[in-house]
């Protein structure tokens, strides 16, 4: 996903502080904020640790997300018994839509292939498929992965590369709240997490704007099959 190293930010964090030699703050404290900024993004941005794989279904209708999963963000098609053969789109219903009409799908014959999902943040670690499944179709998920720490320098940060000025600002709050106890400590504190939040704020409003979806209008939809 990323290219940029641990190392890489943490070098311009040691830069912006002027403390290259790491006195006042050690190397080893700047890792352990720049694993708790990526944590703080993904939680702010979940898109920003988007992860698509092809996910082997449990039988029955409920399932989990992969073990470094915590939110959903999207299903998008079946994916055969291999994982690797593109199938039918999978659709999302509303819950409360398949309990009226269909109030006992939960216990219908299961199928192998998927037509639609079911998805709760209240549940958010789980969801559900129409209809039961044989728990032998691969389905294609997309999730918002859990950063793993790094614990070495050389590592690549498991975030896009746009990140890095925001990861860098997370640094550089941290290490002035050190120093919160004198005045210009906490200025510098407050002023880089404000960076921090307006970057990951204007981030999302920038996607939100140039979202193709939002193309979608009655006038711009175009009927597959049908003539422009």
């Amino acid at each position: 996903m990323g290219t940029v190293t641990a190392q890489t930010i943490i070098n311009k964090a040691a830069i912006q502080l002027t403390d290259i030699a790491n006195v006042r703050w050690t190397r080893a404290e700047l890792l352990s904020w720049l694993n708790d900024g990526m944590r703080q993004i993904v939680t702010m941005q979940p898109s920003a640790s988007s992860t698509t794989v092809s996910k082997l279904l449990t039988a029955g209708t409920r399932q989990t997300l992969p073990s470094d999963g915590w939110l959903l963000l999207q299903i998008y098609r079946n994916m055969g018994t291999t994982g690797s053969a593109p199938g039918r789109a999978i659709r999302i219903v509303s819950r409360e839509v398949l309990d009226g009409f269909i109030p006992n799908w939960h216990s219908e014959i299961p199928k192998a292939e998927v037509k639609n999902y079911i998805y709760d943040t209240q549940d958010q670690l789980a969801f559900y498929v129409y209809p039961p499944n044989t728990g032998t179709q691969y389905i294609e998920v997309n999730y918002s992965a859990q950063p793993v720490n790094l614990t070495t320098e050389s590592q690549v940060i498991p975030l896009f590369d746009v990140f890095q000025s925001a990861l860098v600002d997370y640094i550089l709050y941290r290490a002035c709240s050190k120093d919160a106890e004198y005045a210009p400590g906490l200025q510098l504190a407050q002023g880089y997490m404000s960076t921090f939040y307006s970057a990951i704020q204007g981030k999302a409003q920038t996607e939100t704007s140039n979202d193709p979806v939002n193309a979608l209008n009655p006038r711009n939809v175009v009927i597959p099959g049908s003539q422009s």
